[in-house]
C-alpha cells in the first residue's frame, strides 16, 4: 500500500531528498526514490546510514557533532559544517538546499522513530520550511506530512486516514470529502483535528493560515 499511495504523489522520479537521523527508510520503493534523487542532503548524523547502503550523498549538513570519522576521508569534501547550536541539522540542511541550491521542492525522509522529541519538533517545523520553499513533505514507513498555506487538492485512496495540525490556533480549514467534513474549522487543540477518513480518490482543502496534513498509508476497508 506504500507503494501505490507514494507513487500516486512521487512518480519514480528525480526528486530533492533530505535524509534525516530519525529512522532509516527500509521499504524498497522509498529506497529507490533516495537512489535516484536529483539531490541527494545527508544530515551528518545519517551519514553512516546511507553508507550502509553503498549510497553517496552529495552534501552532508550538520555542526558534526554526531559525525564520526568517515573512513579515509572519501566524502570528507562534501561535508559543509554549520556549527550554529541554534537551531537542528535538518533545518540547517533545509536552509542549506532553499538559500545556497535554491531548490523548489524537498521530500524529507528519516525525520521520524528513534527519538518522539526530534518527532516532533521536525514535524511542527514544517510550518516554518513552507515560507523557504514552494513545496515540502516529510515521508516514513507509516504515512506522508504535507504542509499547506494556500487552497490545494491532495491525492487519497477511499479510507485512507487522514489528520490535521496547526500550530496557529487562528488557522482554520474547510473540506468535504472527508468522513466528518469540515467547514472553515479551527483546531484548538493538537489532537482534535486527527483520525479523519478519506471518502474519494481526492480531497480539496480550503485554507486559512497553515495546515499540516497528514495521510496514513493505513487504508480502512
Amino acid at each position: 500500500m506504500l507503494q501505490q499511495i507514494l507513487s500516486q504523489i512521487y512518480p519514480l522520479d528525480k526528486y530533492n531528498i533530505i535524509i534525516a537521523n530519525g529512522e532509516f527508510p527500509s521499504h524498497p520503493f522509498m529506497l529507490e526514490l533516495i537512489k535516484n534523487a536529483k539531490t541527494l542532503i545527508c544530515c551528518d548524523g545519517a551519514i553512516h546510514k546511507l553508507s550502509s547502503h553503498r549510497i553517496t550523498p552529495d552534501y552532508i549538513i550538520g555542526d558534526c557533532d554526531s559525525l564520526q570519522i568517515l573512513e579515509d576521508g572519501i566524502l570528507n569534501d562534501r561535508i559543509i559544517k554549520l556549527p550554529d547550536q541554534n537551531t537542528n541539522d535538518l533545518t540547517k540542511a533545509v536552509d542549506f538546499a532553499c538559500l545556497e541550491l535554491q531548490l523548489d521542492n524537498l521530500i524529507i525522509l528519516g525525520a521520524t522513530g528513534l527519538r518522539e522529541d526530534h518527532t516532533i519538533a521536525n514535524i511542527a517545523l514544517l510550518s516554518e520550511y513552507i515560507n523557504k520553499v514552494d513545496e515540502i513533505s516529510i515521508i516514513s514507513e507509516y504515512g506522508i506530512f504535507t504542509v499547506h498555506n494556500k487552497s490545494t487538492k491532495l491525492s487519497t485512496i477511499q479510507g485512507q486516514q487522514i489528520s490535521f495540525f496547526t500550530l496557529d490556533h487562528e488557522s482554520s480549514i474547510s473540506c468535504n470529502e472527508l468522513k466528518w467534513s469540515l467547514k472553515s474549522h479551527k483546531f484548538r487543540k493538537w489532537y482534535q483535528g486527527t483520525l479523519n477518513e478519506a471518502t474519494s480518490n481526492h480531497i480539496n482543502i480550503e485554507i486559512a493560515g497553515t495546515i499540516i496534513v497528514y495521510r496514513t498509508f493505513e487504508i480502512k476497508k
